[in-house]
């Protein structure tokens, strides 16, 4: 099965949990580590581009959640559905490539959840065109520091264009 549904929506008793997480005030920007499809690349890369993007961050003036959802077999989608449930504005997945290159890198989805207007688009049907992928993060690929500069330029553009970028096509 090419996108297996299995891995793409959040628990019911995890997701009243989540909905508690930010009950003043929600973040515009929220990280999601999905371990579904590699969970070894996430365990051996996710040190390296997680303190540079969350300084990138914060130093461009965003308010990213001070907690990062770890999603459990999750897939690119759960995370839409951490961004329906949350109501962000842009979901970052980090999450293992497939295996198989033997250098378990890392993929950041960068995900913008509203329409022009402003309003929420995050639904279980959401489409891959509002998703934009910095692919091959690992040391001897895209480097972490290379990779967390560039996921934060193209957040700011998600911000000031109110557009998501380059859709990608994926599991």
């Amino acid at each position: 099965m090419a996108s297996p549904a299995s891995g793409e929506m959040i628990r019911n008793e995890d997701a009243s949990r989540l909905i508690k997480l930010y009950a003043s005030r929600r973040p515009p920007v929220q990280i999601v580590l999905p371990d579904g499809l590699n969970a070894d690349a996430l365990n051996e890369n996710l040190r390296a581009p997680l303190p540079p993007l969350r300084h990138e961050l914060t130093e461009a003036s965003f308010h990213v959640g001070e907690v990062d959802v770890v999603i459990e077999n999750g897939r690119v989608r759960a995370g839409y559905h951490v961004g329906a449930l949350l109501d962000v504005d842009v979901v970052i997945h980090l999450i293992g490539e497939r295996p198989g290159t033997g250098l378990n890198p890392l993929s950041a989805y960068l995900t913008y959840g509203r329409d022009p207007a402003g309003r929420s688009r995050w639904s279980p049907d959401f489409g891959r065109a509002c998703t934009t992928a910095i692919c091959g993060i690992h040391r001897q690929g895209q480097r972490p520091a290379a990779a967390a500069d560039e996921i934060a330029r193209c957040v700011k553009r998600m911000f000031e264009t109110r557009n998501p970028g380059q859709g990608v096509d994926f599991l």
